[in-house]
């Protein structure tokens, strides 16, 4: 049975491998060593049990360090994106009540407006740590972690999942991954969101180890394919795309690559498939930590365009605005039931009664269930269309659009109008070998498959949409892209 000990580093065969990078390969006993060096040189900070410490920086072993000494002294880690713009990052720090930000001497920058301590790391050495132990057994439900939702509408919250909800979700998703204890992982995805952090925490509780390439970009990770022969990774769509793009091959180790974010191209999937990349496609949120669906390679060709069934124990209901469950088929407002849930939104009473109610999670997600148990999403609740009356989910419009040969990404979304309230929108990125297409003739393509009044109405032609790297869209860049 898995044991919380395995986050302090009690459980762990010591002579194993925990950490591949392009320099170093670190052994579960050096890891020990080094978080201890890291915990007496965090005591210098006289950093409190309970307190909130942000941390800022990409994915490198010296994040891990941090993190699990943190862990050591019963302070919380708040994840901070330093991609984020400074008013942004200093709203974070505001909600999460930091007072000390720990930053990557090596990578960031951060001129903060806040009067807030901000240290870099690795921290000063300490040579001795022959008088320090490792801490004793966690709390299950203390706050493991805060970390912020993507904010792509401008309002991230700060999550607070429990060293229980880390643990839950990585025993449920064993059930995908099947680990051993010769599992390697790329850290495909960035530690500071869950999806990246959730490669530790699998790492750590099965006693595996974590590739960490120089960066997300496709070049490194090609590089990590070949030199490293992960097992496992994660992936969002457009990282498969241009892995595929530049005809990058999977290494004969590679068993599952993780996709889930973003809108995934039905394309794009089975061209993966063909090329040899073993794909599992998952549906999740920061709040469930990490995901709670998946549809293996095996069902991807009888249910296109679903995000799977729940792993167990998770479960799926499909709600009216009342919160009274729907018939199968009928879409609806999408509530899970998990044990990995988050504890709430940080310092945020309202936000968490409205998303929490006896251990149930109404997320934001639109969709149904199929006879089969299977889901099938349909949009984001706040970005339905309304016009004429009628509802449009942008998600089944965007879906049919990117079916379309020449064109390789969509986003759809309302416009105001003073005759039928919103009219539905595309923005869309042409393959790098298609001309223009028009209005009419995308109308023409969609006609078949789509209600007349589902079909855009105005068309913006771009070079790309402004997608972060977990591959979801930010509103406020789009509406800036639109007006522009």
């Amino acid at each position: 049975m898995l044991s919380l000990n395995a986050f302090l580093l009690k459980t762990q065969d010591l002579s194993s491998t925990v950490i591949h990078t392009n320099s170093v390969v670190l052994s579960y006993n050096q890891l020990q060593q080094e978080v201890l060096k890291t915990v007496q040189a965090l005591n210098n900070l006289d950093i409190v049990e309970n307190e909130n410490v942000a941390i800022m920086g990409y994915n490198d072993m010296d994040y891990i360090k941090i993190v699990l000494a943190l862990w050591q002294i019963k302070a919380v880690p708040v994840l901070i994106n330093p991609k984020l713009p400074v008013n942004e990052i200093d709203e974070q720090l505001n909600s999460s009540t930091c007072k000390l930000v720990l930053i990557s001497k090596n990578n960031v920058s951060f001129p903060t407006k806040l009067n807030i301590t901000t240290i870099t790391y690795p921290l000063a050495e300490v040579k001795n740590t022959n008088d320090l132990e490792l801490a004793d057994e966690l709390d299950p439900e203390a706050t493991a972690l805060i970390i912020f939702t993507s904010g792509t509408s401008g309002n991230s919250k700060g999550v607070e999942l429990s060293f229980n909800s880390l643990k839950q979700s990585a025993i449920n998703g064993d059930q995908i991954i099947n680990h051993t204890k010769n599992c390697r992982w790329l850290a495909s995805l960035p530690f500071y969101h869950v999806g990246g952090f959730s490669i530790i925490t699998r790492v750590l509780l099965y006693n595996a180890s974590v590739i960490i390439p120089l960066s997300q970009k496709t070049s490194s990770l090609a590089d990590a394919f070949i030199k490293f022969k992960p097992n496992y990774c994660s992936l969002v769509p457009t990282q498969l795309k241009r892995l595929l793009e530049d005809g990058v091959q999977p290494n004969e180790e590679l068993q599952n690559i993780l996709i889930g974010g973003g809108v995934i191209d039905k394309r794009l999937v089975f061209n993966a498939l063909e090329s040899g990349w073993h794909i599992t496609i998952v549906y999740g949120s920061t709040e469930t930590a990490s995901f709670i669906t998946a549809l293996t390679e095996d069902e991807m060709f009888d249910k296109p365009g679903s995000v799977g069934k729940t792993v167990k124990p998770n479960q799926i209901v499909i709600v009216n605005e009342n919160k009274n469950q729907i018939p199968v088929g009928e879409v609806g407002y999408v509530t899970i039931f998990s044990t990995s849930l988050m504890k709430g939104y940080y310092d945020n009473e309202r936000d968490t009664e409205a998303k929490l109610d006896n251990g149930v999670y109404y997320s934001d997600d639109v969709g149904y269930l199929d006879e089969d148990g299977y889901l099938f999403l349909e949009s984001r609740k706040d970005d339905m269309i309304i016009t004429g009356g009628e509802n449009v989910y942008p998600n089944e419009v965007e879906n049919r659009i990117i079916e379309h040969p020449d064109i390789s990404d969509a986003v759809v979304f309302p416009i105001k109008d003073d005759e039928w309230g919103e009219i539905v929108s595309a923005v869309i990125v042409l393959n790098n070998n298609s001309s223009e297409i028009s209005l009419s003739e995308l109308a023409e393509f969609l006609d078949e498959n789509l209600a007349h009044f589902k079909i855009p109405k105005k068309l913006f032609i771009r070079n790309e949409l402004p997608r972060n790297e977990l591959g979801k869209l930010s509103k406020a860049s789009l509406a800036e892209m639109i007006s522009g």
